[in-house]
């Protein structure tokens, strides 16, 4: 099972333009599956993410969306952590 710490640096790593392969958003959607289940908003970004391509399409995400989605669930998160302390 992937760790929280793990998921948000794949996903930093897409939002930066680091890495933004179709392996990578495979592996964050799978990590949003295990880590978050069916929470809002993280079920929102794996279900982008299934329909994710680079360059985008018809019907399809392409980097910049499924980024700003991303930087979305990344301030989930930080928020989070913040609120538990």
């Amino acid at each position: 099972m992937m760790s929280t710490d793990s998921l948000v640096t794949l996903m930093e790593r897409f939002v930066s333009g680091q890495d933004r392969s179709l392996a990578i958003a495979g592996e964050i959607e799978v990590g949003l599956e295990q880590v978050f289940a069916d929470e809002e908003p993280f079920a929102d970004l794996a279900l982008a993410l299934a329909s994710y391509r680079p360059g985008g399409g018809e019907y399809l995400y392409d980097e910049q969306r499924i980024a700003r989605l991303m930087m979305h669930v990344i301030a989930e998160i930080a928020a989070r952590r913040t609120a538990a302390r």
